[in-house]
């Protein structure tokens, strides 16, 4: 009985200093939103989250975003060209293109010359932004893809009639976008670790590919030679 009644007297007493300090507590929140609410250049000014909402800054931020690519891409451009350019002093040749690929053959040379032109292109674009704010139009979008199916096409010519190889290229575009996402969420918090560990995952990406495509090609032009006889003749 005096265990309860010590007890309800502790949680009087503790009830009783909670009523006493609840408005001191209170005192300095409101006068800290006072302070902040009649501060100079706080009437009116938006908010973080009202900010992130404007579409003017998701457009600068996306324009933003999309020169500082441009611009990486173009520094990759040249270091491979560079990198052509060395293997051709050094004597090597390029290799033959494929057996029914559309593709010319081209020097080391030509093709680091070609890739000094895309940089080139790349870096016009990246000032272009400056002065068009919207970025590309629509237009300018479907005309890349039209090119970027151009080169597909010369590139691998009539093995994209087959199914593997149409997975084959969806399995690596989504591959590459992934890994090209996190390179660009790493450079914009400058962890140069991930950049780095990214690009060599891109590299080796590009490499898995051209082996599986390679393949694929090969597998495309034995079974068509092997089916072009049996069409050639005559029904007995």
């Amino acid at each position: 009985m005096e265990k309860k009644r010590r007890f309800s007297l502790l949680l009087g007493a503790c009830a009783a200093l909670w009523a006493a300090a609840a408005p001191a507590l209170a005192e300095p929140a409101a006068a800290e939103r006072d302070s902040k609410s009649s501060s100079p250049g706080s009437e009116g000014a938006p908010s973080r989250g009202a900010s992130l909402e404007d579409p003017a800054v998701r457009r600068a931020e996306r324009q933003a975003k999309r020169k500082t690519r441009l611009e990486q891409g173009a520094k990759r451009l040249r270091e491979r060209a560079a990198e052509l350019r060395k293997k051709a002093a050094s004597g090597e040749t390029a290799e033959p293109p494929p057996p029914n690929s559309k593709r010319p053959q081209r020097s080391l040379e030509e093709q680091a010359q070609r890739l000094e032109e895309q940089a080139n292109k790349m870096e016009a674009r990246s000032k272009n932004l400056d002065a068009d704010p919207e970025g590309r139009s629509r237009g300018a979008t479907r005309a890349s893809h039209q090119r970027r199916r151009g080169q597909l096409n010369r590139r691998w010519g009539k093995t994209l009639r087959d199914p593997d190889a149409i997975a084959e290229l969806r399995v690596h575009a989504e591959r590459s976008a992934k890994l090209k996402r996190v390179r660009s969420l790493a450079l914009e918090s400058n962890n140069t670790p991930v950049v780095e560990r990214a690009t060599k995952l891109l590299s080796k990406e590009d490499e898995r590919h051209e082996r599986r495509m390679k393949s694929i090609q090969e597998r495309f032009v034995e079974a068509s030679a092997g089916e072009s006889p049996a069409t050639g003749q005559d029904p007995k």
